[in-house]
């Protein structure tokens, strides 16, 4: 019998536990999919990333009856994306989240043109827009959506593990400098680096890589980096188990 749909829940789960769906959740189940009481089933993911199939049962609830093998997912790509005008941001996370990344940071940066403030709504949307694509895209969790964070906040963070992607010539393409167990991405804006902020990511000891000959738009960049930096990742995995 194939589950239904998946959904996330906040704690951790056994088999044997029973879960509550929240109203959105069982209107999908219910209404849009046409759940069928005892007879249909769906995928839990717990706060842990176990995966569980929970029969459906009346009000709103569903029964834990087994526990499905997963595999971990040892590379962690983060991306710190610069927020491009629009909707563009919306794209962004959910390509991202669909393609396997940890977590998304959006920026601010000096030549961004979108100027953002903390509490407007945003990054509330965003959060909302990646546990979506994470269940379409059968993730084991849903990205973490970080909040609004300066250039000069974000370097602190990727000191030893950032890539900056700039359009300068004669940079290494991204796959010769991912690193490690994980990467931290920084995306620009449509204006560009500025010196300030290229110096600053030299000075943090950031790697510099290009996504190739062409310039890009900064919502193609984030998707296509995240896109690169995952393949690379499943590619070492692979690797890793060919040789065991």
């Amino acid at each position: 019998m194939a589950e239904i749909t998946r959904i996330f829940f906040h704690s951790y789960l056994k088999v044997g536990d029973m879960v509550c769906l929240s109203e959105g959740e069982a209107h999908h189940v219910y209404k849009v999919l046409r759940g069928r009481i005892k007879k249909d089933r769906i995928e839990v993911v717990d706060s842990a990333g176990k995966l569980f199939v929970a029969e459906i049962l009346r009000g709103r609830e569903a029964s834990i009856v087994e526990e499905q093998p997963v595999e971990d997912d040892d590379y962690e790509v983060a991306l710190y994306q610069a927020v491009p005008k629009g909707r563009h941001m919306d794209l962004v996370v959910e390509k991202a989240t669909e393609l396997g990344v940890g977590c998304v940071v959006p920026l601010v940066t000096e030549q961004g043109v979108v100027r953002l403030e903390e509490g407007n709504g945003k990054v509330r949307r965003w959060r909302r827009v990646a546990e979506a694509a994470a269940r379409q895209s059968l993730r084991l969790r849903v990205p973490e959506v970080g909040e609004i964070t300066s250039f000069s906040e974000a370097v602190c963070e990727g000191e030893g593990t950032g890539v900056l992607l700039h359009n300068q010539r004669d940079l290494p393409p991204l796959e010769e400098v991912v690193l490690g167990s994980g990467i931290r991405l920084f995306v620009g804006p449509e204006g560009g680096w500025s010196s300030e902020e290229l110096e600053m990511a030299e000075q943090a000891g950031f790697h510099f890589a290009s996504l190739g000959p062409y310039r890009l738009r900064s919502e193609t960049a984030g998707i296509v980096a995240v896109a690169r930096a995952c393949a690379l990742g499943q590619s070492m995995k692979s690797d890793r188990a060919a040789g065991d």
